[in-house]
């Protein structure tokens, strides 16, 4: 045991003058006389000249003294040695994803989490300091540095679980932001395991070690992971795929609702394991539909999934191609594109279009628009040099949006154009020999392939559908994209032409105010559901809407993680200097002090 204020001693001076103020106390015996004139004079001068007296035992005077040691007790601060080490800067990493609102533990892993770091709060010694992060999609500082319990109480106690992931790797950067060079330091994880890819290599090692507090007992969880809606020729339809996560067969029931009226109930059932896929009608006028499940599980934020039914606003884009399949639909795979395919020989320059696609065709005067030219004939003026031989692609910046999820490893080309020397923009897809394919923004976004798509294996990959999508989009973003997103995901809005204001209503009803004319980007996506947004475009208003759903199997496996694979301890940082944490049990004294002040009072009253 440790004393954490050993001047509170002197208060133990109080002890001595309790017992002097008995000495000098005047204790008047009790008589009983016929007449106050028969008063013992004598006896009463006597005491009262006399200062000190006998001390006599009584029950008042040791509760007093007892009381009056146990406060001094509690000033003093009494500490315990706890059993676990804690460094000089604790660094607590809050796990608040939405794994974390499973209720596999009492109320939820959230709140047993909340527990465990309160626990090591209490550990905290009088020159120990402690950060708390929460761990979410966005790592954010709930309390820097602090030493106060209270105030780390009440961080920890004030957090929620949001609906996003866990960006492990953020927040652990984060962390190691907020611990100086050689301070002795150690971090406490406390979450179900269920995080984004964590990056080990050296250069993300950390300058402390980390502690992994697993959280959640169960992995069994019934989620809907997608809810795609289709129109086809003559009729719309909504697939939508479910999994049993679990090893125990589940029964439940789906309601499937269109613009929030039912529209249809089924029983299934699930084994462990096992996913299923269902084709669910979609009414002709219907804005949005939902599907909800009654699985009863652990985990609610999946039983619930939304989607957009009702048609985006289309673009109007034209193909000007003597015959090219895999281009045809390609594009097509774009839900809010009319198409409008013609021969070389047909092409007329007066059409109104969005955007327009030259295939192994040049027009005589290129469109003030946005446009994608492949394999322009020579002589035109897109036209690059000789056209030489190839074999193996790579990408010219991995990291380029515009090739988000395009492999492009297993592609191959038999010969392209020479573009080295064009002038046309810079270079998407290149090659040893020349760049490939070239994009620009000015005068609008406009790309241009050197190549021939036919002699290529590029149509035959995966890549190809994924590229052109991502052409499509950059070149012609949606003014509001109708897929789902996840939450926290950030949606770019853009604007309709002459818009004066745009609003976003959220699904519980709040609404969030963009900038009119510009693009913005809306970020408050953290409830799921359907978003609606409102613009208003030359004094009408015109509304589109966008879902956000979990859809992560990652998550909705709700198993938590035995171990984490964490970053490196650097090798500079050396053997920490762990002490051992105290436990302050002052408070505990300070309530026996509370109880022996109210027993002192009843005995006065009963007259001890």
């Amino acid at each position: 045991m440790s004393i954490l204020v050993p001047a509170a001693a002197f208060l133990a001076l109080t002890i001595p003058v309790i017992i002097a103020l008995y000495f000098l106390r005047i204790r008047r015996p009790t008589r009983i006389v016929p007449a106050l004139n028969l008063w013992p004079d004598q006896i009463r001068d006597r005491q009262a000249n006399v200062p000190w007296q006998r001390l006599r035992f009584g029950w008042l005077l040791l509760l007093q003294l007892l009381a009056a040691a146990v406060l001094v007790a509690a000033a003093a601060q009494p500490a315990l040695s706890a059993g676990t080490s804690l460094a000089r800067h604790s660094v607590v990493l809050l796990d608040v994803s939405a794994s974390m609102q499973a209720k596999d533990v009492q109320a939820s892993r959230l709140d047993e989490a909340k527990k465990q770091a309160g626990g090591i709060i209490d550990l905290l010694g009088p020159q120990d300091r402690m950060t708390v992060i929460a761990v979410g999609s966005s790592p954010r500082v709930l309390a820097s540095v602090v030493g106060d319990r209270q105030a780390l109480h009440r961080a920890v106690s004030d957090v929620s679980a949001s609906n996003g992931s866990a960006d492990l790797s953020a927040a652990l950067a984060l962390a190691a932001g907020l611990v100086r060079p050689g301070e002795d330091a150690r971090a406490y994880l406390f979450s179900d395991g269920i995080v984004g890819p964590i990056r080990t290599d050296s250069a993300s090692s950390l300058p402390f070690p980390v502690e992994y507090h697993p959280v959640g007992v169960s992995g069994e969880n019934v989620g809907l992971t997608s809810l795609v809606v289709r129109t086809g020729a003559q009729s719309r339809a909504a697939y939508l795929h479910l999994q049993n996560f679990g090893q125990q067969a589940r029964s439940f029931s789906l309601e499937w609702r269109a613009d929030g009226h039912l529209v249809d109930v089924r029983k299934l059932t699930l084994a462990g394991g096992q996913a299923q896929d269902l084709v669910l009608p979609v009414p002709a006028d219907a804005t949005q539909v939902a599907a909800h499940i009654d699985a009863g599980d652990f985990f609610a934020l999946d039983d619930t999934a939304t989607a957009v039914a009702k048609t985006p606003r289309a673009f109007r884009v034209l193909l000007v191609t003597p015959g090219n399949v895999f281009l045809e639909q390609a594009i097509s795979l774009r839900p809010d594109v009319q198409l409008d395919v013609v021969a070389p020989a047909a092409y007329k320059s007066t059409a109104p279009y969005a955007m327009s696609i030259f295939d192994r065709f040049a027009p005589p005067t290129l469109p003030n628009a946005p446009f994608i030219a492949i394999d322009p004939p020579a002589g035109s003026p897109l036209a690059g040099g000789a056209a030489i031989g190839i074999g193996r692609v790579r990408a010219s910046d991995a990291g380029d949006p515009l090739l988000t999820n395009v492999d492009l490893q297993d592609v191959h080309i038999a010969r392209s154009q020479d573009l080295q020397s064009s002038k046309f923009g810079r270079a998407l897809i290149t090659s040893a020999q020349t760049p490939l394919m070239l994009v620009r923004d000015e005068p609008f976004r406009q790309a241009l392939f050197g190549f021939d798509l036919h002699e290529s294996d590029l149509p035959l990959r995966i890549a190809f559908p994924i590229l052109i999508q991502n052409l499509s989009e950059w070149i012609l973003p949606p003014s509001v994209p109708s897929h789902s997103f996840h939450p926290d995901e950030p949606v770019t809005i853009v604007p309709e032409a002459g818009a004066t204001s745009v609003t976003v209503v959220r699904p519980d009803g709040s609404r969030r105010s963009l900038a009119g004319g510009s693009v913005a980007t809306f970020g408050d996506t953290g409830p799921t559901g359907l978003y609606t947004v409102e613009q208003v475009v030359s004094g009408q208003v015109t509304r589109s809407w966008f879902t956000v759903n979990l859809f992560s199997e990652q998550i909705s496996q709700l198993k938590p993680a035995d171990r984490l694979t964490l970053p490196p301890l650097r090798s500079t940082t050396g053997v920490q200097s762990l002490h051992r944490g105290q436990l302050e049990i002052w408070p505990w004294i300070a309530l026996a002090a509370l109880g022996i002040v109210v027993i002192e009072w009843l005995a006065f009253h009963r007259g001890l």
